[in-house]
């Protein structure tokens, strides 16, 4: 849950939203590991995670988000109703850059 003060349409803090960072950065990981062949399927990452098949896949789509939006959750610029339970449970995310800009952070 997140504190916002003023009028909540803005853009987040300086401060990256830690949560958001590790999910992101957990999606390419795995990602990684499926290229790589350390893992043989989201079924493994799942299993070694503990955690459900849908979320892995929820996250993994993480890893393809537009450089553009990576780089402003990294330095705390996005709009701050762009969190990690949006993106994994409640957004649909496109995989046209383009796209994903216009929808998450208001930019086309």
């Amino acid at each position: 849950m997140k504190l916002v003060i003023g009028g909540g349409g803005g853009i987040a803090g300086a401060a990256p939203d830690p949560v958001l960072v590790r999910t992101i950065a957990q999606a390419h990981d795995w990602a990684e590991r499926l290229r790589s062949g350390k893992v043989n399927s989201i079924r493994d990452i799942a299993k070694s995670e503990g955690v459900t098949e849908s979320y892995v896949v929820r996250v993994l789509r993480l890893g393809f988000l537009a450089p553009e939006i990576v780089e402003a959750i990294v330095e705390g610029r996005q709009p701050v109703d762009l969190t990690a339970d949006r993106l994994v449970l409640r957004e649909e995310i496109s995989l046209v850059w383009k796209e994903q800009v216009g929808r998450l952070v208001g930019k086309a």
